[in-house]
């Protein structure tokens, strides 16, 4: 068991602060909070471990994968595992006082106060500079990836989004409540503390979970990209892939793509940055849970599911589009046709969901069929179980542990990436065609990212066909491991031209038609590129405004 592990199994979060409900409630000056806690060099470790550990709290990293039910491609099924209600922000029925907002501010604004009581105590210990620094070094990449999520799911990160309140100090009484700071007096934090991150860590994380200097150099671009500041992110991307080709260990796209996000592919060497778990009680990952079948160990929820725009988006083998009516005499109950048509799609489909008649390793080994009927008596498959018998709809693959994997139903050992390399590659694609238009380099990290699924390379064209090219591409890669939404805030959420209407639809069977209530229907109006400010902080600190459309 690693260091970060080892650590996370003990009550860190008690060395840091007797009560941390609210990020603005403030500790005694002689209590374990304070310097006093801050004299060893195992001190150093357990309060670096309790800036990690608030990734995967309920409303941090570890729910960060359902917002793809944000956009079209996934939707959130009505279920009590939906611990914090985002189901209910992709109905647009939420208000100010729901879980969905408090859980996730409360969580990053947690995760800072940890990381501001260790940047500010951790020069004062005693220990050698080396181990200092390099503590240092990841208490401030994870300052920046919480301000970075705060951006990202309250303001946006653009000159004209209204920001979040700014810490960069543990606050006194008289200055704890904060109006929001602009998205670039926050950004100005980010780029100091990834800058700092970037010249202290090691290229590779010394245990897994860890920050690294490529993580922070991949958040770094990041933080320039989300900002519209193409030349600046593709200059840090740039640095980024000159110093991975020059690496004695460079990262790469893993060979398999499906294995990839099992627990038998999840020490590959795509994963940049990520959330590692285990299968123990508080540590262990809860998307297996929301996102697999009944028939599955876990006896999944299918709280989130993929939707026929997600299955329709991905392309034929040979790079066209894929279109129904080429198939005028498809016939959904002939098994063969089915697999036929599926096996002609771009194998990250096959990877990332399940479809009908797909084959599933579910509990004591059993393989499973997915079919709308059950009769169980079927030989030699049962019929692989969705949702409360809910069996029109596509069930997500990625992340949904086969077997007796999943011992302890809601703590799945499988860890999920916040970054990997495909992501990466991608991103750098994107700041570059947009500082300079398409070129060899960006066609090069286009074509990488294809090539691993044996895809053909992307159609060369002009700046505006690669913007899209490189944004249908994030989809077919990224689906499912929560990025699209974030995508679709910063391209979408300012731009006039953006029909919103096409993230508000009736949630359709694979078939194309309705499948009853439990389905729903997707409410996307304005208000919801961005989560509302929970009405707690608003009624305790006068100087927040709320977001637009949330006024209750």
């Amino acid at each position: 068991m690693t260091n970060i592990n080892k650590y996370l199994l003990m009550p860190v979060v008690a060395l840091m602060c007797a009560a941390c409900s609210d990020f603005l409630e403030t500790s005694p000056s002689d209590g374990i909070g304070s310097s006093k806690m801050w004299t060893t060099e195992e001190h150093v470790d357990l309060g670096v471990t309790a800036v990690y550990s608030v990734l995967k709290t309920r409303g941090n990293y570890s729910r960060n994968a359902l917002t793809d039910a944000y956009t079209q491609y996934a939707f959130l099924m009505s279920s009590g595992f939906d611990e914090l209600g985002q189901r209910y922000f992709c109905y647009n029925t939420a208000t100010t006082g729901y879980g969905v907002f408090s859980s996730k501010w409360e969580s990053d604004y947690l995760g800072i106060q940890y990381a501001n009581l260790a940047i500010e105590n951790i020069p004062n210990v005693p220990i050698d500079a080396e181990k200092r620094d390099y503590s240092l070094a990841e208490v401030r990449f994870l300052r920046a990836l919480y301000y970075f999520d705060l951006l990202t799911f309250f303001s946006g990160h653009k000159a004209q989004d209204k920001g979040v309140p700014l810490y960069t100090e543990m606050p006194g009484y008289d200055d704890a409540y904060k109006p929001r700071a602009t998205p670039a007096d926050v950004r100005a934090v980010m780029i100091e503390d990834l800058e700092y991150a970037v010249d202290n860590l090691p290229w590779r994380s010394k245990e897994k979970g860890r920050a690294n200097r490529a993580a922070a150099l991949t958040l770094l671009g990041k933080v320039y990209l989300y900002a519209d500041a193409y030349a600046e992110a593709a200059g840090v991307f740039g640095q980024l892939m000159q110093e991975n080709a020059e690496s004695d260990s460079p990262y790469t796209l893993h060979d398999d793509y499906g294995e990839m996000f099992t627990l038998a592919g999840e020490n590959n060497n795509e994963y940049v940055f990520v959330m590692s778990f285990l299968d123990t009680y508080g540590n262990g990952s809860y998307i297996d849970l929301l996102y697999n079948t009944r028939s599955a160990n876990c006896s999944g929820t299918n709280t989130s599911i993929p939707t026929i725009y997600l299955a329709n988006a991905y392309l034929n083998k040979d790079g066209s589009a894929f279109d129904w009516s080429a198939y005028p005499s498809f016939s959904w109950n002939d098994e063969a046709q089915v697999n036929a048509l599926f096996a002609n799609r771009d194998p990250r489909l096959e990877a990332s969901l399940i479809r009908p008649y797909a084959l599933f390793v579910g509990k004591d080994n059993v393989t499973y069929q997915y079919r709308t009927s059950y009769d169980t008596s079927t030989v030699p498959y049962p019929c692989l179980r969705s949702d409360n018998g809910l069996n029109d709809h596509y069930c997500w693959r990625k992340f949904c542990n086969t077997g007796n994997e999943t011992t302890i139903r809601r703590h799945s050992p499988t860890d999920f990436p916040i970054i990997r390399w495909a992501d990466v590659l991608l991103l750098y694609a994107e700041a570059l065609n947009e500082a300079e238009g398409p070129g060899d380099k960006v066609y090069a990290a286009l074509d990488a990212v294809r090539s691993r699924v044996k895809m053909p390379g992307v159609k060369r064209g002009g700046k505006e066909a690669v913007r899209q090219i490189i944004r249908n591409e994030r989809v077919y890669e990224l689906a499912g491991e929560g990025h699209l939404y974030f995508d679709f805030q910063r391209w979408y959420a300012h731009d006039p031209s953006f029909d919103i209407t096409t993230l508000n639809h009736q949630i359709l069977g694979y078939k194309g038609s309705p499948v009853g209530a439990k389905a729903g229907t997707r409410a996307f109006t304005a208000r919801n590129w961005y989560y509302a400010i929970p009405q707690a902080e608003i009624d305790i600190n006068p100087a927040l405004t709320q977001g637009d459309g949330w006024g209750n």
